[in-house]
């Protein structure tokens, strides 16, 4: 069984993705201003700080053939949900090679933290993607973004 945290950056996960499905392809060129990330830039960074970690802390065996977008790319939803989704499950077994070893490879803080850090960073960009959106003249339907936030309060 997963531990609570493992649990809880699955949710987070899962939110994540759950956001990106309710975004019109449409809007995956939104940004808020002419300097900012769009709003699939937004999830591809996403993707990017994960790959990234898996690097580092993780080593060639939890990165695999997992690979970041180039710098500037605008990839579509389906190369997003495919990409999101197999970091997210990386990230998971670095988690729980963590949970073994009872902290992450370089770094300094907790287990707990480091899940802590990587939900607050995602939240933050999955915002950032709804104000690009937002400014850019399209809102969310209602029933999405409660859907979206309603999705932490139920269990796994």
């Amino acid at each position: 069984m997963a531990s609570d945290l493992i649990r809880t950056w699955r949710k987070s996960g899962q939110i994540t993705l759950m956001l990106l499905d309710a975004i019109p392809a449409a809007q995956l060129g939104d940004r808020y201003s002419k300097r900012t990330r769009t709003v699939a830039a937004q999830f591809a960074h996403i993707h990017y700080v994960r790959v990234r970690n898996l690097d580092l802390r993780g080593g060639p065996d939890l990165l695999g053939d997992l690979t970041a977008f180039e710098k500037g790319a605008q990839p579509g939803k389906g190369e997003l949900r495919k990409a999101l989704k197999a970091s997210g499950r990386a990230m998971e077994k670095l988690l729980e090679t963590a949970e073994s070893a009872g902290k992450v490879r370089g770094w300094k803080g907790t287990l707990a933290s480091y899940v802590a850090y990587h939900t607050a960073h995602e939240a933050h960009h999955r915002a950032l993607a709804i104000v690009c959106m937002r400014l850019s003249g399209y809102k969310l339907p209602q029933e999405s973004v409660y859907g979206i936030w309603d999705a932490w309060r139920k269990g796994d």
